[in-house]
């Protein structure tokens, strides 16, 4: 059969936020290494200053299995996304539209939209949680009185949710911004902040190691627990690529390599989430603050220098992302609510108006910043990761490679174009795949259900 040329129209706003997250050559093409590192560089980040309070909290080989589970689930459920895309086609958005219809791509515009725009409340919680240390340690020096950051509704002296009205205004500045592209830049460089804390961890895992009192501190850490739905929520986000994972492979330079480099990068995130985990939970084994901090850093005394030293990295990775997390959001959800127009700038003020406010209110409710990580993973990220893949694969299978392209006049779309070739997945017996299929969604439902458990419970 002659090769089918599909026509795009040119990429949404989103999608050009979306790309600018791959590490491109100026070629435009990227060889595996550089695909891989976009890959792990994008689905590793601030969540990495949680991750030992939940291993210590929550049993560290529970959380290991989790992990592992819920790393190999989300890794297969991706590789159905990257299996159906076509070298022609812009994003993943374009390829669901191919061969589910409109109404899909229209859902999963809409779901990554809120992923995102909850990813931003947490950016706000954490660059909170990060500056406080900071800002305490200054007012200690001085001898004024500050409230814990666990405290809720203190407005008697200076507290976590007076700080949350004095960085709200710069915060909203930054969404003023229109071309976001130097900041994009910008929030590549969040690695060197990783990697300082990537030592740190090491640091503070050899030293309380080493300490003579490390035998009594063992008998405080947890090794399991039956309370999956923190640590599941959780690294449902942690491995959550799915609405951006078209932009960060279609320039692969070996379009055939993309399942092995996805395979790869999910190894490596869940390596660096394991060790991260397992070693910050040993590092911090021993401190009083670990019942009611919501990051790492919050364990620790606020005079300690190399504390201060991450924060201030971390502050700037956090406040540099943030504003990109609106901004994608803002042009996906939008364009999905006036996708025959585009919106008047009241209607993006607006946007952004109602997203600052969602800020500060669950920052001055002080909701604690894991329960947000959760629900967003597990809940938001629920039709991303799981509907949309196995409903496309399975279309496609019953199509027989043959799908019936739904367009509009906007789109310009050949109507019976074949599928990509994968007849290595498709040779797998139907009975079985039906069956690892309901094993995928029966994890997604579970981990779905333990959330509302979770916050009905709280």
């Amino acid at each position: 059969m002659d090769e089918i040329q599909i026509k795009h129209r040119q990429a949404s706003k989103s999608t050009s936020v979306l790309s600018m997250l791959a590490i491109k050559r100026p070629d435009k093409t990227q060889s595996s290494l550089q695909t891989i590192v976009g890959i792990v560089n994008s689905m590793v980040g601030s969540l990495c200053l949680v991750l030992p309070l939940v291993f210590l909290n929550y049993g560290v080989i529970s959380c290991t299995v989790i992990m592992i589970i819920l790393g190999f689930v989300q890794y297969n459920t991706c590789s159905l996304l990257i299996l159906h895309l076509k070298d022609q086609e812009i994003d993943t958005e374009h390829m669901i539209k191919r061969i589910l219809g409109k109404p899909w791509m229209q859902a999963f515009r809409f779901c990554s939209g809120t992923l995102l725009f909850i990813v931003g409340i947490i950016y706000f919680q954490l660059i909170n949680l990060t500056l406080y240390p900071i800002i305490t340690y200054i007012l200690g020096y001085n001898d004024i009185e500050f409230a814990d950051a666990s405290e809720h509704f203190v407005f008697n002296k200076y507290s976590i949710q007076w700080q949350a009205l004095i960085v709200f205004l710069p915060l909203s500045t930054l969404l003023l911004i229109k071309d976001i592209t130097t900041i994009v830049k910008i929030a590549h460089y969040g690695v060197i902040a990783l990697f300082a804390y990537g030592i740190f961890i090491i640091y503070i895992f050899i030293v309380n190691l080493a300490s003579e009192d490390i035998s009594q501190k063992f008998e405080q850490i947890t090794l399991w627990s039956w309370e999956f739905s923190q640590p599941a929520g959780q690294f449902a986000l942690a491995f959550m690529i799915h609405n951006a994972i078209g932009q960060l492979m279609k320039n692969n330079e070996k379009r055939d390599n993309n399942s092995r480099d996805l395979a790869i990068a999910y190894v490596i995130a869940g390596m660096i989430y394991g060790i991260v985990g397992i070693f910050g939970s040993i590092g911090i084994l021993g401190l009083e603050n670990v019942t009611d901090a919501q990051t790492i850093l919050n364990c620790f005394k606020k005079s300690d220098v190399e504390i201060i030293i991450i924060e201030g990295l971390f502050l700037v990775h956090l406040v540099t992302a943030f504003p990109i997390f609106n901004n994608i959001s803002k042009y996906q959800i939008l364009e999905v609510l006036y996708h025959k127009k585009e919106p008047s700038n009241t209607v993006y003020w607006g946007f952004s108006v109602l997203f600052m406010v969602l800020c500060l209110t669950i920052q001055i409710l002080n909701i604690p910043v894991g329960l947000v990580i959760s629900f967003d993973g597990a809940v938001c990220g629920f039709l991303l990761v799981y509907i949309v893949p196995i409903s496309l694969h399975l279309k496609c299978y019953y199509s027989q490679n043959k799908v019936t392209l739904i367009g509009d006049d906007d789109y310009e779309f050949n109507t019976q174009a074949n599928c990509v070739n994968h007849k290595d997945k498709n040779s797998i017996p139907m009975f079985a795949r039906i069956a690892f299929y309901t094993l995928l969604m029966g994890i997604g439902i579970y981990n779905l259900i333990v959330q509302f458990y979770d916050i009905f419970k709280s």
